[in-house]
């Protein structure tokens, strides 16, 4: 039986999303450390063997980077191949063999980037790889094609019968970041984040899982204002930037921060009788991001206008628990009855955990 899940990845603040859809492989950012395979680092959570069982062939059909911040792209050199695809190393001494994405979605922005990093570099070179072979036959083949993608009417486009996909954003202006001066703080790829909203229909039952990188207030605002309710809708919702209230407000001129009702809006479209909200996050004690205001918002969303119950609550998840605590990946399963709620528990684990994300360690947080 194909496998149709999707599976967010405890990774602390940052992102690693894995769809798996009538048989494609859809990886959205990756927030991986080498580190994690060794047996004494009880710290960092190892998926890199579950991403490889799932890819036939060691190849991943798709890799989305949503913005080229660390926390979305650290670890990519270590799981995938940089270069010629017909360079890989397919029986290497050390280690495992490397996963080739046959394509890799980005921005303008990641595309032409002000500024890398010692974590960045290697990825956003091989994109600039990948973006020279535009217009040749080498471009087309597996491991060697980019799509540069720039929001525009947000028209659903299909993959594959029963996957689809719309792009809601970085539009032109937001993928435009421009350089900051000389001795000045970079300026945020934030803005420049692909936001895109997947469909993944079972029988005749269609799912919409909507993914946002660190969209900006800014960004949830356009969004809200030109694209409709079908656009933006979704049963499963990864909180942008790890829940953050930046995605949600802004301070005003007197330093005070203000909630946007449109930002809001562009967010607040769940559907179906048990939405879920995503944290990919640390636990909400000490800094923020994770935000417990903007998780106060998420509640209210997933409340559809009714009190914000123990039920409620319970539908808000976040990947990580309490410094200790094993890493938790939250697994959702599309079905013919919608999107459930398969397993919230270590990757390791072979044991499948209560379903009932009420009764699910380190899920819920109220």
């Amino acid at each position: 039986m194909a496998i149709n899940q999707i599976t967010f990845f405890s990774v602390d603040n940052g992102d690693s999303v894995l769809l798996e859809a009538h048989g494609w492989t859809i990886m959205t950012d990756v927030n991986y450390r080498a580190s994690a395979a060794d047996e004494e680092d009880d710290d960092h959570h190892d998926f890199a063997p579950i991403l490889r069982d799932a890819c036939d062939n060691d190849q991943l059909d798709i890799f989305v980077l949503t913005h080229p911040d660390e926390d979305h792209l650290r670890g990519f050199r270590d799981i995938f191949h940089l270069g010629r695809p017909e360079d890989r190393d397919d029986d290497p001494d050390d280690g495992d063999v490397l996963l080739i994405a046959n394509e890799i979605w980005c921005s303008e922005y990641a595309a032409n980037p002000n500024y890398t990093t010692d974590v960045s570099k290697p990825v956003l070179d091989e994109i600039k790889r990948r973006k020279d072979l535009q217009g040749t036959a080498a471009g087309e083949i597996d491991g060697n094609r980019i799509q540069i993608l720039t929001a525009t009417n947000a028209n659903e486009q299909d993959i594959t019968d029963g996957l689809s996909w719309r792009l809601l954003a970085p539009d032109a202006g937001e993928a435009d970041i421009p350089k900051a001066p000389d001795g000045e703080p970079r300026n945020s790829s934030n803005p420049s984040s692909l936001v895109v909203q997947w469909s993944i229909t079972v029988g005749s039952t269609t799912s919409k899982v909507l993914l946002g990188g660190d969209g900006t207030v800014e960004v949830w605002e356009r969004i809200n204002q030109e694209y409709g309710t079908t656009s933006r809708e979704w049963n499963i919702l990864l909180a942008p930037h790890h829940c953050s209230r930046h995605s949600m407000g802004r301070a005003n001129s007197d330093g005070e921060f203000e909630w946007s009702d449109d930002a809001i809006s562009g967010l607040d479209n769940p559907r179906g009788s048990s939405p879920h909200v995503v944290s990919s996050s640390k636990k909400f004690e000490g800094s923020t991001p994770p935000n417990p205001k903007a998780r106060d918002r998420y509640h209210n969303i997933l409340a559809q206008g009714e009190d914000v119950d123990e039920n409620v609550r319970s539908r808000f998840l976040v990947t990580a628990g309490k410094k200790g605590e094993e890493a938790k990946d939250i697994v959702f399963t599309f079905k013919t009855s919608g999107p459930s709620l398969k397993l919230i528990g270590t990757a390791t684990s072979a044991s499948i955990m209560s379903s009932s994300p009420a009764s699910a360690g380190g899920g819920g947080y109220g």
